[in-house]
């Protein structure tokens, strides 16, 4: 009975930490984190060319289309999910260009529906 019960808390325990683990790493709640920290946070899988790419910088979430010729992306299209709250500056566009071209450094970056800043 005690080994049954030593084994049954143990698998609890294991259980618990693989939860736990899961919960931190998951990259849709650090994005959400980072959006509302207002920090830099990219969430793209750099070798799925057809998924969307999500990127927060201070406090604005940014939604990206990749496009690709052949085996590399060679454009991507950045917009706001909400246009009408992001004002970015273009030092702002800057900063976010250059860590987009650290990972695609064959892109095409074009941005549509900001407000002026």
């Amino acid at each position: 009975m005690k080994w049954l019960l030593l084994i049954v808390l143990l698998s609890f325990l294991i259980y618990g930490l693989f939860r736990l683990t899961s919960f931190l790493t998951n990259p849709q709640r650090r994005l959400t984190f980072a959006q509302k920290r207002g920090t830099f946070y990219l969430f793209d899988k750099k070798d799925n060319i057809r998924m969307n790419l999500l990127l927060t910088y201070k406090g604005h979430l940014l939604e990206g289309e990749k496009y690709a010729a052949a085996e590399e992306v060679d454009h991507i299209l950045l917009f706001p999910t909400n246009p009408y709250n992001t004002k970015l500056s273009t030092q702002d566009k800057a900063d976010i260009e250059q860590s987009l071209l650290s990972i695609y450094p064959k892109a095409k970056i074009e941005w549509t529906r900001f407000k002026k800043s």
